[in-house]
């Protein structure tokens, strides 16, 4: 888990800047997202007049199963966070603080421990790059209708080309053709 207190920002004028590096982090960001090496991330943590507004970016290497020939491949992702934070409490006096009509669906929220959590944030900026297709080379000829294996594999022998008995006939002109 990524989180991080931010309680001394709270207490801070809007406009204080804090910047976060984390290199190496190994972290599980859920079942669709799968990480296949460590993530890293510059995030600046700037105080608001409402709360915490986190910025930067991260990079991961993800994991992905090629749609054509389904190897799995590793891809390096770099994705921007742009996400604001407000408190559940008021730092001062502890007091709850509630949510503004407008701000009620998807909000983030500090912890009552003044934390803020990035492992959503995170999970859903590196979710988004999924591609419909994902291909392990753009070049990917994927696998043989035949056989099921690779088509650029080569061990795979096929018998002469049989041709659908209703073409036949105009196979003979284009063998007649080229003689």
């Amino acid at each position: 888990m990524i989180s991080f207190n931010v309680a001394g920002l709270l207490h801070e004028p809007p406009g204080v800047i804090r910047d976060v590096r984390l290199r190496d982090r190994y972290v599980t960001l859920g079942t669709d997202v799968e990480l296949a090496g460590p993530l890293d991330a510059d995030l600046r943590l700037q105080r608001t007049n409402r709360g915490i507004l986190v910025r930067g970016s991260v990079r991961a290497p993800l994991r992905r199963t090629c749609a054509r020939c389904t190897d799995p491949y590793v891809e390096e992702i770099r994705v921007g966070v742009d996400e604001e934070f407000l408190p559940s409490i008021d730092p001062d006096t502890g007091t709850p603080i509630p949510l503004e009509v407008g701000d009620a669906e998807a909000t983030l929220r500090i912890d009552e421990h003044h934390e803020i959590e990035l492992d959503g944030v995170f999970h859903d900026e590196l979710a988004l790059t999924e591609p419909m297709h994902p291909l392990c080379r753009p070049d990917c000829p994927g696998l043989c209708v035949e056989c099921g294996g690779r088509r650029d594999s080569g061990d795979h022998a096929h018998g002469g080309e049989e041709i659908d008995p209703r073409l036949a006939g105009l196979a003979a002109l284009l063998r007649d053709r080229e003689s």
